[in-house]
This record gives structure tokens, C-alpha cells and sequence, in this order.
């Protein structure tokens, strides 16, 4: 699929009418962007959260129509609710890297009002936590390399670095290690108005941000009960850093047959931390 299948000119109008700001967070999977995504929601202006709109496209056999239904009908943030189009607000758009092939990244990019936010954390800890949510759902011990993100992820940047797209970094362990200084270096690079305690929230445990049906391709415990957002929405906030066990997460990455990619991820992730668009709170 490709954004000239998904009407973009249309829809992109559609959107800039009914959210003056609009932000596109990009992530492979389990680096912490669901906690990224609920700090914004704090924000006086994101009124509106689109989860994954790609998603149904990528694992199912669904149309480019519910990409639009996806855009034009988000979640509001204080309610939960799906419904219709608000007369001005702010719209979150929270994909994943893997989800999206060139034309879908760019549409996203382009409907943005900011720098597109690239969320990362330690590969390592990154694969280790997909990996024991895959086998809680799938018993499985391993899925394919792609399904990663990181791959996908360092095209996207490559080609915002080629095409003069803006972008900012932001390593959940940096958010981890000082969530206010980031929280309002994150604030500042998308143009937000400043606000505090954006690090804090209420546990929101019932909310569904996988619509069931969408949820139920990847199986039906997920349609349920969500392993892959089950903490994050039963938190209060950003959590303080952990030390991981480094052997352990080694070996469990060694048996799915990860080693060398993640190898690979690694040298990327050290890329992007080297990268000047990091965000960084005063801390650092």
C-alpha cells in the first residue's frame, strides 16, 4: 500500500482542519513509546490519540479505508471515546517502524506539525521484552527479525537525514533516568506551550487502545486483555530506570537466534545516540 492509495491529499486537508497540531511518533517495538504517547496526553493541546492506524493494513487483510477510519475516528484522551472529528484539537499519531513501508512513513511525516518524534531504547532489553510477550501470546521463542523495527527504523532516519525531514531522538532510558528534563526538552522541540508534571498520570488500566477487532489478528488474548500495554496503562507515571540483568537478557536472545541482529540494532541505537537531535534534559 502506498499513500497515493490512501487519498493523502484528501485526508492530510481533513486532519489540518480539525487539529492545529499534530504529532507523529515513530518507534520499533517495546522501546517505551506507549509511556511517550501518555506523557503527551497530559499536554493542554493533545486532545486526540491515533494508535497504530497502519496496523490492520500490516497484519490482517484489511483496505487503506481503515487507515482513514483509523485517522478520522481517534481516541479521545480524557474520555477514551471514539467518535467524531473535534472542531480544533491536537492529534497523536503512535505507529510502529515495522508498519510502515516508505510512502506510509512519509504521509505521516507530512501530516505532522512538528519534528517526527523516533522513540529508542537498548535493543537488547527492547528484543528480550517482545520476546516474552510473544510467548505469552503465541508461545513461541522468537519472531522475525523485521518484526523488530530497528531495520525499518534506520530507514526511516536515513531518509530524514537525506530529505531534510526534521526529527528528534528520544531513548526511554534518558526519559527514565530525568522524566521532567526530558519531558520538557520533548515539550520545547515539538513547539508545545510549556507544562509541568507531564511525567505523572492517572492508571487508566480499562482503556482499549487496539480496537478488538484490530487486536483480535494478532490473536484473541490480545482482543482481551493487551500484554503489550498491560503495565503501561496500569502505571502513574514514568517509572525509574531498572538494571537489568545483562547475562539473562544474552541468553535469552541467544536462544531465539537474535544474536547477531541484535548486534546490528545495537550499532544503529549507538548511532542515534550520537545523533544531535537526542533529547536531553538538563540532568544530562
Amino acid at each position: 500500500m502506498t499513500t497515493a492509495n490512501t487519498s493523502p491529499a484528501p485526508l492530510g486537508e481533513t486532519l489540518a482542519t480539525h487539529y492545529s497540531t499534530r504529532v507523529a511518533l515513530v518507534s520499533p517495538p517495546r522501546t517505551g513509546s506507549t509511556p511517550v504517547a501518555r506523557l503527551l496526553w497530559q499536554h493542554p493541546l493533545i486532545t486526540h490519540h491515533c494508535h497504530e492506524p497502519f496496523e490492520a493494513v500490516y497484519w490482517g487483510s484489511a483496505g487503506v479505508e481503515s487507515v482513514e477510519r483509523n485517522l478520522v475516528n481517534p481516541m479521545d484522551v480524557a474520555t477514551g471515546e471514539r467518535g467524531p472529528l473535534p472542531v480544533d484539537g491536537g492529534l497523536l499519531v503512535k505507529e510502529m517502524s515495522f508498519q510502515l513501508d516508505d510512502d506510509r512513513f512519509r504521509f505521516l511525516a507530512e501530516v505532522a506539525t512538528a519534528p517526527v518524534v523516533f522513540v529508542v531504547r537498548d535493543p537488547r532489553l527492547s528484543t528480550t521484552s517482545r520476546l516474552r510477550v510473544v510467548r505469552e501470546l503465541y508461545d513461541e521463542g522468537t519472531f522475525e527479525p523485521w518484526e523488530s523495527g530497528w531495520d525499518a527504523l534506520g530507514k526511516q532516519v536515513r531518509a530524514c537525514r537525506d530529505h531534510g525531514i526534521d526529527y528528534v531522538v528520544l531513548d526511554s532510558d534518558d526519559l527514565r533516568a530525568d522524566p521532567e528534563g526530558v519531558s520538557a526538552a520533548l515539550v520545547a522541540a515539538l513547539g508545545l506551550p510549556g507544562a509541568t508534571g507531564l511525567h505523572r498520570w492517572s492508571a487508566r488500566s480499562g482503556l482499549r487502545l487496539v480496537a478488538p477487532e484490530v487486536g483480535a489478528l494478532m490473536g484473541t488474548r490480545r482482543a482481551e486483555d493487551d500484554p503489550f500495554y498491560r503495565r503501561v496503562l496500569a502505571s502513574e507515571g514514568v517509572q525509574p530506570p531498572e538494571e537489568p540483568d545483562w547475562i539473562e537478557e544474552g541468553e535469552l536472545i541467544e536462544a531465539a537466534g537474535l544474536s547477531e541482529h541484535v548486534a546490528e540494532w545495537r550499532a544503529l541505537h549507538a548511532d542515534l545516540l550520537a545523533d544531535p537531535r537526542r533529547l536531553r534534559g538538563e540532568a544530562r
